[in-house]
């Protein structure tokens, strides 16, 4: 049993190390949460608000997204970054598995409609699992924050 469980416990952290954007879920148990939530409020709240709602960075909460909006894309975003909007790369910061939990802490604040939200930026992302909605039919980075947006 002892072995059993050595071998279990030598795999499990193997497979964390395997994590990447082509293969990341969404972590939901609570404490896969509470583990990015306490990355994002040290790391990523500077520039993205506490809530998410966006300061420097773009709101996280709301559906429009500048890099798009599963799992996979908002995990690529934190390990790749975007340099030339700011955005670092954390790959050499945090293990896959902490980036996956980062990730789904992020994706877990969709709709959280937080006070003071930055205006939408980027594109309007249907959430789920695919493109964004139509480019014809999206929003800008200027987009009049007063304007009513979509419900899905």
């Amino acid at each position: 049993m002892q072995a059993a469980a050595e071998q279990r416990e030598a795999y499990l952290k193997k497979a964390a190390s395997n994590i990447d954007e082509t293969n990341v879920k969404y972590l939901s148990t609570p404490g896969d949460l509470a583990s990015g939530k306490a990355v994002f409020e040290t790391v990523c709240a500077p520039c993205h608000g506490k809530q998410g709602q966006g300061i420097v960075g773009p709101n996280l909460t709301d559906d429009y997204w500048l890099h798009g909006g599963t799992i996979n894309d908002i995990f690529k975003t934190i390990k790749y970054g975007y340099p030339e909007k700011a955005m670092k790369s954390w790959k050499d910061d945090y293990s896959p598995l902490q980036l996956a939990q980062i990730a789904s802490y992020v994706k877990s604040m969709h709709g959280s409609n937080p006070p003071n939200p930055k205006a939408p930026q980027g594109v309007l992302f249907s959430d789920g699992n695919a493109a964004p909605v139509n480019p014809a039919d999206s929003v800008s980075k200027n987009v009049d924050s007063t304007a009513k947006r979509p419900s899905l």
